[in-house]
């Protein structure tokens, strides 16, 4: 039996649309919404095609369903104007059901301690609901608390520590719209997706810092039956508390007053070296905290538009972007132990390794040292030479 919702789940885990996946096809869309609502079953080059697209085993169509919804729609954490699509809403669902359900397929057997994180937030949700000062009050402090909880010392490690702490980061090509987002599951893992377009470090840091925001402030709110203007808050409260997080007040009002001129972008480069935080960000904190006036800080704003700092500011092609890492050293620990058998594990679930390197966005022969080699029928045997075969004939 071919099982149509499974080809529908694999197109929307790839970003395609019916028509898209028909074009790829050579076929209309009607016949791929026909598959989809197992009207029919695709010709045997239809499902080969479908095989090398989406690195599965044709029997992968021809197996029960195996995913379980782990992620909700008030659980996914993105901008106002891109929940707006529901169709995105959507994809991104599907995204996160799969990369939950490998993961807990490698990590079964593992014995895990409950991740610092999940302390870190319950003790922040406390703090919210407990304090007697106004919103922007109360979210700074929340801020001091995380990054004292996870012993940030250095925003360099931010990436090491918010890893380390219990948090999946993920990357994925979401686009040139999308930065990132943040999403809890109904077991309580919580996950950071990057996008894979290409940016600078220092705005890689403030998007972690901005998810991380979300997941501590934002742990009670439904975000699927907000309004565009209340979707709109809680970004500009999840930015204050980026901005409060990587610039630690007293240590970052001490460096300020070191600068010789606060109004001009190219005085604040060395600032940028050591938060590993934009120009912009730098100033608007510093803006924030009363140390410049309106006058500086609109000609700070005109020199930042005149140098074209807006686009492109120094450092931005210097300092390498860090990439996530629990993941590959989750997959490289399970298998060197032994604990997981990749062979296994793909021949269970009818996929190919270069799904899973797709799907988590790994080098495409992350996965070929720990594939076995099938042995062939032949392999042990040799050829004859024309004298041993007259002596065999005869």
């Amino acid at each position: 039996m071919f099982y149509g919702e499974k080809l529908s789940s694999l197109r929307e885990l790839n970003g395609l649309s019916r028509k898209e996946l028909a074009d790829k096809l050579n076929i209309s869309e009607q016949a791929v919404w026909q598959y989809e609502n197992d009207s029919i079953i695709p010709r045997i080059e239809v499902l080969n095609q479908l095989r090398n697209l989406f690195c599965v085993e044709t029997r992968y169509f021809f197996s029960s369903g195996y995913l379980t919804a782990k992620v909700s729609e008030e659980r996914i954490a993105y901008r106002a104007e891109d929940r707006a699509s529901r169709k995105k809403t959507k994809l991104e669902l599907t995204f996160l059901n799969y990369i939950d359900h490998y993961i807990n397929c490698f990590e079964q057997h593992l014995l895990v301690p409950e991740s610092p994180i999940i302390g870190i937030r319950k003790e922040s949700l406390k703090l919210i609901e407990k304090s007697h000062l106004e919103r922007k009050e109360t979210i700074k402090k929340v801020a001091e608390f995380a990054r004292n909880k996870l012993s940030l010392k250095d925003n360099k490690d931010l990436m090491y520590t918010l890893e380390n702490s219990g948090i999946y980061i993920v990357e994925k090509n979401l686009g040139s719209q999308i930065d990132a987002y943040s999403a809890v599951t109904r077991e309580g893992r919580l996950y950071i997706v990057l996008g894979t377009v290409k940016k600078s470090a220092v705005r890689r840091n403030f998007d972690l810092a901005h998810e991380l925001g979300h997941l501590l402030l934002h742990a009670n709110v439904d975000m699927d039956t907000l309004s565009p203007a209340e979707l709109n808050i809680i970004e500009k409260e999840a930015h204050l508390f980026a901005s409060v997080f990587l610039l630690p007040e007293k240590e970052f009002v001490d460096d300020f007053f070191e600068l010789k001129r606060k109004s001009n972008p190219d005085y604040y480069i060395d600032l940028k070296r050591k938060y590993l935080v934009s120009i912009a960000a730098l100033e608007m904190r510093a803006y924030a905290l009363g140390l410049l006036s309106y006058q500086e800080n609109r000609y700070f704003w005109g020199q930042l538009t005149k140098k074209k700092y807006k686009l492109f500011e120094p450092l931005d092609d210097e300092i390498p972007p860090v990439k996530p890492g629990k993941l590959r050293y989750l997959f490289k620990f399970v298998l060197n132990k032994n604990v997981v058998n990749l062979n296994h594990l793909l021949d269970y679930f009818n996929i190919q390794s270069g799904f899973l390197s797709k799907l988590f966005n790994l080098d495409e022969h992350f996965f070929d040292p720990y594939l076995e080699t099938k042995k062939d029928y032949f392999r042990e045997a040799r050829i004859l030479d024309i004298d041993d075969f007259r002596d065999k004939a005869y």
